[in-house]
């Protein structure tokens, strides 16, 4: 084949003329390059690009992971300070997360107010809790994280300058809930008569099930 030689590529339809191009070698082999270079690009980039992605949906699970850690780390430091307030209310001293279980000479009441019960089937969230002259309003979210539907009653133990726990009665309706992944708990519990805001320190909030099982208690600081 001399230097000059072309190819000729031929189109052809049945029902028209043929068609001829002449091409060149030195076109026809930079014609192949340039697609050798383009399939090269494209894989180039299709590899950058599954590595960005990969990357990427490693730091989202990363922030995920740490924004979870975050709210936990939350939730721990508000109950740690209600619990510290309620301590100092009481005069008593100690660790807040040892709830003075091992102090053989505190009350069973305020072992009781201080023990923290989470078997992870419920959580208890945005809690307000406000003492009037006459009663005691509340509201709080109760989120389901077992499998299935839950279902049981509440109860509120009002916890008092002394150390003692006292039961409030409300609306049976309002304490009672079956759920399947969040319900809205709000209600006003009448307090004891002659009982001031300012003996009410805080308030317990404890969780069962249909079957009896106690699946949360936490203690929170009320408003005034």
């Amino acid at each position: 084949m001399t230097k000059d030689t072309n190819f000729s590529v031929l189109f052809m339809r049945d029902d028209s003329d043929v068609k001829s191009f002449r091409v060149s070698p030195r076109r026809l082999k930079l014609l192949i390059w340039l697609l050798g270079f383009l399939a090269l690009v494209v894989v180039v980039g299709l590899a950058v690009g599954v590595r960005s992605f990969v990357g990427y949906r490693v730091l989202l699970n990363e922030r995920r992971s740490l924004e979870s850690s975050l709210a936990e780390a939350q939730v721990t430091l508000k109950r740690l300070g209600n619990i510290d307030k309620i301590q100092k209310s009481l005069g008593m001293k100690g660790e807040p997360g040892k709830a003075q279980a091992e102090d053989k000479s505190t009350p069973a009441a305020a072992q009781r107010a201080f023990a923290r019960i989470n078997t992870g089937a419920i959580n208890v969230d945005n809690f307000r809790g406000q003492v009037t002259s006459s009663a005691l309003n509340l509201s709080f979210d109760l989120n389901n994280r077992a499998s299935g539907a839950l279902s049981g009653d509440i109860r509120l133990l009002l916890l008092r300058n002394d150390g003692t726990l006292t039961e409030l009665e409300a609306p049976t309706a309002d304490l009672t809930y079956q759920i399947q992944r969040f319900k809205r708990i709000s209600t006003s519990a009448r307090i004891p008569d002659g009982l001031t805001r300012r003996e009410a320190l805080g308030l317990r909030v404890e969780i069962k099930t249909s079957d009896g099982d106690l699946i949360f208690g936490e203690t929170y600081a009320l408003g005034y």
